[in-house]
């Protein structure tokens, strides 16, 4: 029996415009009636993803949040992190020399992005979707004045390849480095993964991978996909994720993930540990 429910957001249950359907809601508000626990998996922070887990009502549910690809674990009934880890203030400038100026470092700082230079339409696209505002600055070590729990980089895919390539083997002790998108890079503390802070609360909660449903779109999505015992792709997701999904569902902008729990989570009341 399926009793955990951990989505992806952008691509996956967020539509292109961004937004939970009022189909989609209702169907995981049923749900979690009946005793499904929502745990929403992304790489944005966690102010960008609170609106969600708030219109899911996670709160009164019991539900989580895996924020920053798992940088920092939310639990969302008792309104606390449980586990957080960050890049320390000491090796920003070290990341920021070995960026170069032919790429776009991002950080934060509040609730608001701090960008290394102009923005361009990249940099406007994580603002837009994460509906928080731009800091320029002409200089990102002085402006950055907290540890990160996560880093982006932004550029053209192939140069970027090859930038996280050279990041990898230079800072092979000290980063975690996955993709989730052509032209995003994201940079986190070592160890960080959506799939370890997963399996990681999973242990809390007393509940196995084999009663995990997964549901995403993008690279940094395929090892905590590996993880569940059901993992679905909708039909919009990268090549890779849909060839290691045990299932596809329909598109993000066509309640995928909705689907997904009807056609995998029981009618009847799931037991809670």
């Amino acid at each position: 029996m399926i009793r955990f429910l951990a989505s992806d957001l952008d691509g996956t249950l967020l539509t292109t415009e961004k937004a939970i359907t009022p189909y989609s809601r209702q169907t995981l508000l049923e749900a979690q009636e009946r005793g499904l626990t929502i745990i929403l998996a992304s790489g944005r922070p966690l102010y960008s993803i609170l609106p969600f887990a708030e219109q899911l009502e996670l709160q009164k549910h019991g539900g989580f949040i895996i924020s920053f690809n798992g940088s920092l674990v939310w639990d969302c009934a008792e309104g606390k992190a449980l586990t957080e880890q960050a890049i320390p203030l000491a090796l920003i400038p070290e990341l920021v020399a070995a960026v170069g100026s032919d790429f776009r470092i991002h950080g934060y700082k509040g609730n608001s992005i701090v960008i290394q230079g102009k923005p361009d339409e990249r940099s406007n696209y994580i603002s837009k979707a994460n509906k928080m505002s731009l800091i320029e600055t002409s200089d990102f070590v002085q402006t950055i004045t907290e540890p990160q729990h996560k880093c982006l980089v932004t550029g053209a895919p192939r140069k970027l390849w090859h930038l996280e390539k050279r990041l990898s083997k230079k800072f092979e002790t000290s980063f975690s480095l996955c993709r989730s998108e052509s032209f995003l890079l994201e940079i986190m503390p070592k160890g960080i993964d959506k799939a370890e802070a997963l399996s990681l609360l999973l242990k809390k909660l007393k509940g196995k991978p084999d009663e995990l449903l997964c549901c995403g779109d993008g690279y940094n999505d395929l090892n905590m996909m590996r993880l569940a015992g059901v993992s679905c792709a909708p039909s919009n997701a990268k090549r890779p994720v849909k060839q290691a999904a045990t299932f596809i569902t329909d598109s993000n902008d066509r309640d995928g993930v909705a689907h997904a729990v009807e056609r995998f989570v029981s009618s009847a009341p799931a037991q809670r540990s």
